[in-house]
């Protein structure tokens, strides 16, 4: 299923490659619109769980330095 998704992302990027610049702009505009609405929506929704059930700073700090101690040993 990987390589049909790659693929048919691969011929996607072909046919955009063929349009002219201003059409271009108006698929690229659509993209970022689409991206930004669905990063907003996350955030909404990571701001509502946050309003219910407050995260300790304490919590998040140990999450933070639980990442670098992964990220640096795999360095």
């Amino acid at each position: 299923m990987e390589i049909i998704m790659k693929q048919n992302l691969n011929e996607v990027w072909e046919l955009i490659d063929q349009l002219s610049l201003d059409e271009k702009k108006i698929i690229y505009k659509r993209m970022q619109t689409d991206i930004n609405t669905k990063l907003n929506n996350i955030l909404n929704k990571t701001n509502e769980r946050c309003e219910e059930e407050p995260i300790p700073f304490e919590d998040i700090t140990k999450e933070v330095e639980a990442v670098r101690r992964k990220r640096y040993e795999q360095d």
